[in-house]
């Protein structure tokens, strides 16, 4: 490992005093062992806005320590290693990935909600509906190859040369490494990224959307609710003016929103799912986000609306089963609740807007 100092900066007086903190390298061994744990308990400590959806998640070439989702909506593969990166890393993790690439979108689905759940990561109990969910706007996870981090305490010059042929070449692979320290009784991490990942090459995503919409439309005139998706989508689409997505077994209604770096995305509030396992039902579903922007108003549906219920779920705050027989008694308590999520969605945004222009969200506007 490469000596790291440490310094502190006092401000105080006319000049800004410095002087060194005392640490204590942690040996690479601690570090490994450690370091897996506190990257799923914080995982943007890895990269921003990834969402972790597999531990120890099994291939052909051996089990992945992490996988993820970027705030994109491509699959991630995290590798750690203990101590100093190496050539055999870098070969060990294109094979995973390589392995994972070659899945069909279904087998990889059913792979995640069998594992995950598992080492600290949320359970995801239908991930072809939280994918198409949470990134409404992207692709099928595995249409172009994952992203490759390897995870170490150090790099060889070797493991950094092959990494920098493969980036300059198109493959997405990148470098991160970790020192550890203890100061005071605390263990401290720091992280160096070694090299850059290349630029995701842009692609589009119509003939994704249709042939999602294709099979989506197929699946429900199969159990007998094709017209009512029709309609209720078409409802919340209207009234939310929102973007609306199709899955392969749901639509997803959207809202912009911004990333955690302040750029423009998407960000889904709603699913409406058919029901495979009853006869012209639907599922919709609303999102924590949705809940958060109409509290009020999604604890007034939830008692109005008998068949709605609260879900214990990370991907779901609260769901109703909708019914051709109890749609129309059911829209008016639904509009009302929708409205009340849009208008706190736009409170939410210019306080996000004001907040950026460095406006006092606190001080009230000027007339």
């Amino acid at each position: 490992m490469k000596r790291v100092q440490l310094w502190a900066v006092e401000e105080g007086g006319q000049e800004s005093a410095i002087r060194a903190v005392p640490v204590t390298e942690v040996a690479d061994t601690e570090t490994e062992r450690r370091l897996e744990n506190l990257l799923v308990s914080a995982p943007k400590s890895l990269l921003d806005g990834i969402t972790l959806i597999g531990r120890q998640f099994r291939t052909a070439g051996g089990p992945v320590d992490l996988l993820g989702v970027d705030q994109e909506g491509r699959l991630v593969v995290l590798e750690l290693k203990r101590g100093t990166l190496t050539r055999e890393a870098v070969a060990q993790i294109l094979d995973y990935a390589s392995d994972l690439s070659a899945m069909e979108d279904d087998q990889f689905a059913r792979l995640i909600e069998q594992y995950s759940g598992r080492g600290g990561v949320d359970e995801i109990e239908d991930f072809s509906d939280w994918y198409n969910r949470e990134f409404p706007n992207a692709d099928s996870l595995l249409s172009e190859p994952p992203r490759m981090v390897l995870v170490g305490v150090g790099a060889d010059a070797t493991s950094m040369r092959v990494v920098d042929f493969l980036a300059k070449a198109g493959i997405d692979i990148q470098l991160l490494t970790f020192h550890a320290f203890r100061s005071d009784g605390k263990l401290m991490l720091a992280r160096q990224v070694e090299t850059a990942a290349p630029a995701r090459r842009a692609g589009s995503s119509s003939q994704t959307k249709q042939g999602n919409r294709k099979e989506l439309l197929e699946l429900a005139e199969g159990v007998g609710s094709k017209a009512l998706l029709l309609e209720v989508a078409d409802f919340l689409e209207n009234r939310m003016e929102c973007y609306r997505w199709p899955g392969k077994t749901a639509f997803s209604f959207s809202l912009q929103g911004q990333t955690d770096e302040g750029k423009p995305s998407l960000h889904s509030y709603a699913t409406l799912r058919v029901d495979r396992n009853r006869k012209g039902t639907l599922i919709l579903s609303f999102h924590p986000r949705a809940e958060a922007a109409a509290p009020e108003a999604s604890e007034q549906f939830l008692q109005e609306v008998p068949s709605a219920q609260r879900r214990n779920s990370s991907w779901i705050a609260l769901e109703v089963a909708i019914r051709e027989a109890t749609w129309p008694e059911l829209r008016p308590a639904l509009e009302q609740v929708v409205n009340a999520i849009v208008e706190g969605w736009r409170k939410g945004e210019a306080l996000a807007e004001s907040t950026t222009n460095g406006a006092d969200p606190e001080q009230e506007p000027t007339p």
